[in-house]
């Protein structure tokens, strides 16, 4: 009697699950091909200007520096998992950010707003092409005036250059803040100046409004 229950129990196992199975076996997978196509374009492009982008955009290590001294936007180009891990941090605003080559339209609303200032990117290595692949893809969108520090993160760890963990979570520029700062000091000179001298002296924390 048992062994007929057994048996019983197992048919119904079965049943089941071959209920389950049939829709899904019956559903097929579809890449996104609009996506890949964009990626291998990308990848094209920048084949065809690799030893074009490093002998005009790429900088050393000193002028890294200094660019980063002056007040350089910083973009790293790694995937989010090596960013949140470790980066580079700096005293200016806004802290770096955090830009994927393939996922640039999202971040178009906040790179739009740095057009103008001077901006470096940096990968992982110098055989690493995400920096020259987001250098593309933001020329695509017309911005430019980039610069990529080829040495990348690991040029980064070798010259000792500080380094934190984190999300990027900056957001973009408020624009109230200009107005309320201006409402404050009431005058133009130097209450500008103090104000502007404060929002670069950030603790790179990451955090941006």
């Amino acid at each position: 009697m048992r062994s007929a229950y057994r048996i019983l129990a197992l048919l119904l196992l079965s049943a089941a699950a071959a209920a389950v199975h049939v829709p899904i076996r019956g559903l097929s997978w579809k890449p996104d091909v609009s996506a890949i196509e964009k990626k291998q374009e990308l990848r094209s492009h920048v084949n065809e200007r690799h030893a074009e982008l490093r002998r005009t955009v790429g900088i050393d290590l000193d002028a890294f520096i200094e660019l980063i001294d002056a007040g350089a936007v910083v973009i790293d180009a790694r995937p989010r998992s090596e960013f949140e891990k470790q980066h580079l941090s700096i005293s200016s605003y806004p802290p770096v950010l955090n830009v994927e080559p393939e996922h640039i339209e999202r971040n178009l609303d906040r790179l739009f707003q740095l057009q103008g200032q001077p901006i470096v990117l940096y990968c992982t290595a110098p055989d690493c092409e995400l920096a020259e692949e987001l250098y593309v893809a933001m020329e695509s969108f017309g911005l430019s005036g980039m610069k990529i520090y080829f040495p990348g993160w690991e040029g980064i760890l070798a010259a000792g250059l500080p380094t934190e963990s984190g999300p990027d979570e900056w957001s973009g520029y408020e624009p109230a803040d200009d107005g309320a700062d201006s409402a404050e000091t009431g005058t133009s000179g130097e209450g500008d100046s103090d104000g502007a001298a404060e929002a670069l002296g950030g603790d790179g924390s990451g955090e941006g409004g």
